[in-house]
């Protein structure tokens, strides 16, 4: 004798798993929040009065590129440890087929590792989010570049 009505373990076995539905998309939607805040905070902030000074409000593209070029940095992955079989092309390549655009791409002479910068947010998060790439054979780390730290020398003046 079959019946069509669920049981009461299956009712709660469904409730709970859309209830767990609604929390992740919930912390999906926080997320994309968070990453829209942190785009327009880096972008409040990297725009200095120097470079709006001369951009009036009615210059939108102008405003555009004063924002792309202070974001350059924004968009920055350290990528590492390279070996000698990775090079420029490849790394490049193996990004923009992983991630996105990249805009250029530094190698660090005898650090084994390289910087790349990102055309767009989209990229950057993705390839951040991933967090490696594989060129070569090789696994590389992706991950969010530390901004520089300021170095003081301390030079003996001469008083001659």
């Amino acid at each position: 004798m079959a019946t069509t009505e669920p049981c009461f373990t299956c009712i709660s076995y469904r409730t709970q798993l859309e209830q767990k539905e609604a929390i992740i998309a919930k912390y999906q939607k926080v997320v994309q929040f968070q990453h829209e805040l942190i785009h327009e905070l880096s972008i409040s902030q990297k725009i200095t009065t120097k470079d709006t000074a001369s951009v009036t409000t009615n210059d939108e593209p102008a405003l555009t590129a004063v924002r792309e070029k202070s974001n350059r940095n924004y968009y920055r992955t350290y990528v590492g440890p390279l070996t000698g079989e990775v090079d420029k092309a490849s790394l490049k390549q193996c990004l923009e087929e992983s991630f996105g655009p990249v805009d250029t791409i530094d190698f660090i002479p005898g650090k084994s590792c390289a910087f790349a910068n990102f055309f767009s947010p989209t990229a950057y998060h993705n390839a951040i989010s991933e967090g490696a790439i594989m060129v070569k054979g090789i696994v590389l780390s992706v991950e969010q570049a530390k901004k520089p730290r300021f170095r003081y020398s301390k030079k003996k003046l001469s008083t001659s």
